[in-house]
């Protein structure tokens, strides 16, 4: 459930994309820092978005500096010493191991076993930091997998545990950001599930968008219930970043939620064979 926000390169100035680049070498050098260098592994433009958006709700300027990177050759610009960094690290941690552990339940994936172990001590130091996040993520992941094992035809009551979590965790950096992260949640389910349908279709497995009263069908308005669903949440979370004070950042935030949020979207629906 990672991967789907984003910029959109093309309508980005350099040196916002260089900006946007150095929170996201600063969210993985703190993962590495704070924890340990396999989890960095889970490095994800997500928390990004995450990083810079409590951020931007400070009126402080990043503190960036250049540093070596492990994976590419030289030096390259990084923000560092940033509580909206260190905060999106913990939350990384806490999403990915779960998801982990979820992926080992529902599916015994003995490559998500193996990936999971890395996470083991360092999910134990962030749920002792924040308990009531790590419950939220905890259960409303397993609420989420008991509504699929159920196979539950409702789309909004799907997406609804994820988005309850996004909330949670956003809201856990600041209030100001509760709304948008439930939006950002339901639409990030949403778009996973979307994702899936040619896999699940091939494999038989459940999938929101293929059942309806519990029956394994092809329904005659999939694309209009697809377009509708997107357009619905890409206007709720449009809605709610609209209402945030943003302080700085707003370049990078403006082409997320604008263009490189709806152009993945754009091209999730049209590689599963919708319209433009």
């Amino acid at each position: 459930m990672f991967g789907f926000v984003n910029v959109y390169k093309n309508e980005l100035k350099i040196k916002d994309y260089n900006l946007f680049k150095s929170y996201y070498c600063g969210l993985c050098k703190s993962l590495g820092k704070k924890h340990n260098q396999l989890v960095r592994l889970g490095l994800s433009y997500d928390l990004t978005f995450l990083a810079i958006l409590g951020d931007a709700l400070s009126e402080d300027e990043p503190f960036i500096e250049k540093d070596g990177c492990i994976k590419h050759i030289g030096n390259h610009l990084i923000c560092t010493k940033n509580n909206a960094i260190d905060y999106a690290a913990d939350m990384s941690i806490l999403l990915y191991y779960y998801k982990l552990c979820d992926d080992v339940y529902d599916d015994k994936s003995i490559k998500a076993f193996i990936l999971r172990i890395p996470y083991i001590r360092a999910v134990k130091k962030v749920s002792k930091k924040y308990p009531e996040i790590s419950k939220s993520v905890k259960n409303n992941l397993k609420e989420l997998s008991r509504l699929e094992k159920e196979k539950c035809p409702s789309l909004d009551a799907l997406a609804h545990p994820f988005a309850r979590l996004t909330s949670d965790i956003f809201s856990g950096f600041s209030p100001e950001l509760k709304k948008l992260g439930y939006s950002i949640g339901r639409l990030i389910y949403i778009a996973d599930a979307y994702k899936d349908i040619e896999e699940d279709k091939k494999k038989g497995r459940y999938n929101p968008f293929l059942y309806y009263d519990n029956e394994y069908t092809q329904n005659l308005d999939f694309e209009k219930r697809a377009m509708g669903s997107f357009n619905m949440n890409l206007s709720a979370v449009a809605r709610a970043y609209n209402e945030l004070k943003i302080k700085k950042n707003k370049e990078i935030l403006d082409n997320i939620i604008y263009l490189g949020i709806r152009y993945l979207v754009e091209q999730l629906f049209r590689n599963n064979g919708g319209k433009k």
